[in-house]
């Protein structure tokens, strides 16, 4: 039975037992008069790892939380079966990574823009906390941070990533929408799960106090980590340019473009060549951005950056 008071958070987690963390945070917000949550967790995991931590630390919050286990080695199974959950008792669905936490007026910041802007889809910001041993060049670009949407030609958000993504599901409930199991160990699968809804008619709006940050692992501020990040979200992005018009002319024209924009890019990165400064790194991300969109436009088998995390 769906409860219009109910608002689900949809946690997908995979060996991480710091997603303890996320759940403490989530204890502190503040919950709008008349509202309720329940944390629904999706344990990506075979072995079902994370099961006896999430009873046992349920048994002593005062918050709602619900296990599934939604194997394995895929997101998207895990994304689904919370979205699936939600559908089935909620009004909305709100994802956030569990390695993320969250301002106390998170929620309302979320709910206040879903209504006033009749959103069927609201993102907030999230903030990387870079350790100090990080590069001080990725520090610079600040590459894991999303501070703002990317706003399309068409001065509307077309897409969206879904580490702190509110999701209104009266619209799933009329368009029958899942996240891809082909993107489900890359990545990528949020991405095009929300160009499918901006295609169908979806809205998405932005909330600037809606904000969640996550620690970096040291492990994700190294260049060849960054670089196969950068590649595969240029796959994704070439797929994308194929939703939107899958005619050959369209995807000879979109591989020149997004060749040249690797050539260019390449030489900017020559400039910087004995300098190890942010700019350098800038544009050789930038080289391996588009060589990705070449790659999925291609249709090129999408790079598995994850495998036994996410």
């Amino acid at each position: 039975m769906i409860d219009p008071n109910l608002i689900t958070i949809g946690l997908c987690t995979y060996h991480r037992q710091e997603v303890t963390d996320t759940l403490d945070s989530l204890a502190k917000i503040a919950i709008p008069n008349g509202k309720q949550i329940q944390i629904v967790l999706a344990d990506n995991s075979v072995e079902a790892d994370s099961k006896t931590l999430i009873e046992s630390y349920a048994d002593q919050s005062p918050l709602a939380i619900h296990y599934l286990h939604a194997p394995a080695s895929n997101i998207s199974i895990a994304r689904n079966a919370c979205l699936e959950w939600a559908l089935d008792h909620s009004q909305y669905l709100i994802f956030l990574d569990d390695d993320e936490f969250v301002v106390e007026n998170w929620l309302n910041a979320h709910l206040d823009t879903a209504q006033r802007e009749q959103a069927d889809v609201v993102i907030g910001p999230v903030l990387g906390i870079y350790p100090e041993q990080a590069p001080e060049w990725v520090k610079a670009l600040d590459l894991q941070s999303v501070k703002e949407p990317i706003i399309a030609p068409s001065g509307k958000i077309e897409t969206a990533n879904s580490g702190n993504t509110l999701i209104n599901l009266d619209f799933i409930r009329q368009h029958p929408l899942r996240f891809d199991l082909e993107y489900g160990r890359s990545g990528g699968e949020d991405s095009i799960f929300f160009r499918q809804l901006t295609m169908q008619g979806g809205t998405i709006a932005f909330s600037e106090q809606a904000e969640a940050s996550e620690h970096v692992p040291l492990a994700r501020t190294e260049y060849d980590w960054l670089y196969q990040r950068r590649f595969r979200c240029g796959q994704t992005h070439g797929k994308m340019l194929l939703l939107d018009n899958p005619s050959t002319f369209n995807r000879l024209k979109q591989i020149f473009l997004a060749g040249a924009k690797a050539g260019f890019s390449y030489i900017y990165a020559l400039r910087f060549i004995n300098q190890e400064t942010s700019q350098k790194y800038f544009w050789k991300l930038r080289v391996a951005l588009h060589l990705g969109v070449v790659s999925g436009l291609l249709g090129k088998q999408h790079l598995t950056q994850y495998g036994d995390t996410h």
